[in-house]
């Protein structure tokens, strides 16, 4: 496992996607100007849920109508990221009959249109694939990279990140060894009863990687070490 300032993604300049459709390219859109509607008579009140219509400027839709459009947008992004346009259309298909002519619903349906074709969802597994590159998700990456692999066969990134995968897994492979050599040396200087040894040799392993792991059993050994020693004392 690699530091948190390794971990950021680092293959932005691997071959750009003919299709620039990923996972998160949705955006979400800022509302906070909009006019507040106006007082429905009493009547009104109980009658059925009104439905909205944008193309009469002088009806403007009921904002918790509006704000209910907009969270079934944002949940039809997310729904098309994970490759699920059925559903994520069936969203937009609710939030259209609380709010006609939402902007924000036609350009969710575009996106949505444009992963469903073969180029979007190659795009989507390759940036599927990126991502778990940069968070060290090696069985996630042979995933994305196996359908990608069907969709565009012989595509060059598919084989430039599987390259990338390999040089993380040879990083990681090397970091993970020499965190192991500083926790022996740890263990061998409390054996010492070289405490302060021990000490700099745990320090120095967490600066190589403070996340891994190995370090959690040998965090909780050096802390038995101080207090058995304390009470020598």
């Amino acid at each position: 496992m690699r530091p948190i300032s390794e971990r950021l993604p680092r293959f932005a300049v691997i071959g750009t996607v003919s299709v620039a459709v990923a996972a998160g390219a949705f955006y979400l859109f800022d509302r906070t100007g909009a006019e507040a509607p106006a007082a429905a008579p009493a009547k009104q009140a109980a009658t059925s849920q009104p439905r909205a219509d944008l193309s009469d400027v002088d009806a403007p839709p009921d904002e918790a109508l509006s704000d209910r459009a907009f969270h079934l947008v944002a949940q039809a992004r997310r729904l098309a990221d994970r490759g699920k346009s059925t559903e994520a259309n069936a969203k937009l298909d609710e939030a259209d009959k609380l709010v006609t002519g939402l902007s924000e619903t036609a350009e969710a349906r575009r996106k949505i249109a444009a992963l469903a074709t073969p180029d979007g969802q190659f795009a989507l597994q390759i940036a599927r694939a990126r991502t778990a590159v940069g968070n060290d998700d090696y069985p996630e990456v042979d995933k994305a990279l196996a359908e990608a692999a069907r969709l565009k066969p012989g595509a060059p990134e598919i084989a430039e990140l599987r390259q990338a995968m390999q040089a993380t897994q040879q990083k990681d492979a090397k970091r993970s060894s020499q965190i192991a050599d500083l926790l022996a040396s740890m263990r061998e200087a409390i054996a010492r009863k070289d405490i302060a040894g021990a000490d700099r040799a745990f320090n120095e392993a967490t600066r190589i990687d403070v996340l891994d792991p190995a370090l959690d059993q040998a965090r909780v050994e050096l802390a038995h070490a101080h207090e058995a020693a304390r009470d020598k004392n």
